[in-house]
């Protein structure tokens, strides 16, 4: 989750960068004065309990810490404006990457197959599992067996998206059913054509990923400011770590001075 939350907000820095320049160096002039601002901050108020206390270098360590987060989180801030750009760009290679990944591909064809046999909807006769060459097959006699394969190969697709990119399918809420009844409506116009092979994979990832995409075209407009407000508690969560690290030690100072 957490690689996958570094992956995407990077992406989306790249793409700040990349696609509104003049914007991002802007961004990047007011992330660095809040930054100045948050450090002088932190190391300056203590002093409304405690005039006496001066900062020593490692408490200025917090305070840097303290400011790195502020100049990221403005700069993630605005760059969050590109995060459907980023998503669309991971779903895709998502898909170009699943269309040649052999393992999965051997590991969904055991799995439909495993599946298929222990329904019982295909004849136990060993000659129908394997081809001329005696290589594994799904014998498909059985209509309701090309839904069952096809349904598993989308369900496949689908949790290995959730997989990879736990952070992105969180936000996005991916839901695997809605992929599987897409997926079952073009098993129903390709068997309709009269095509007797297995259901192609490649045909079940692509209507994964383009559900993946429209998803991530209609929560656009409330992904955006669920991303920034992740990342607005986010940035609480790690500020007060400094501020109440530097806090306790001017509070300390005051017992010590006593």
């Amino acid at each position: 989750m957490i690689g996958d939350l570094i992956t995407v907000t990077s992406s989306c820095i790249l793409l700040f960068l990349l696609e509104a320049t003049g914007q991002f160096v802007l961004a990047c002039v007011i992330a660095v004065l809040l930054a100045g601002g948050c450090w002088w901050l932190a190391s300056n108020y203590t002093k409304l309990w405690n005039l006496l206390f001066h900062a020593s270098p490692i408490h200025h360590m917090f305070c840097g810490v303290a400011a790195l987060a502020t100049l990221l989180g403005v700069l993630l801030y605005f760059a969050l404006s590109h995060a459907k750009t980023a998503g669309e760009q991971f779903v895709n290679h998502w898909a170009t990457s699943l269309q040649v990944d052999q393992a999965w591909a051997d590991s969904t064809f055991q799995e439909a197959r495993k599946t298929v046999w222990q329904f019982g909807q295909e004849p136990h006769t060993p000659a129908l599992w394997q081809d001329q060459s005696g290589a594994p097959v799904v014998p498909l006699n059985n209509p309701n067996t090309k839904f069952v394969v096809a349904k598993i190969y989308a369900k496949s697709a689908a949790r290995n998206f959730q997989r990879m990119h736990p952070f992105l399918s969180w936000i996005l809420s991916v839901r695997t059913g809605a992929a599987e009844e897409a997926v079952s409506r073009d098993v129903q116009r390709y068997f309709w054509s009269g095509v007797s092979s297995i259901y192609p994979s490649s045909r079940a990832i692509e209507i994964v990923a383009n559900y993946i995409k429209r998803e991530l075209d209609e929560q656009t407009p409330k992904l955006v400011p669920r991303l920034r407000l992740f990342l607005l508690l986010l940035f609480f969560a790690v500020q007060s770590v400094p501020f109440t690290l530097i806090g306790w030690a001017a509070y300390e100072d005051i017992q010590v001075r006593t």
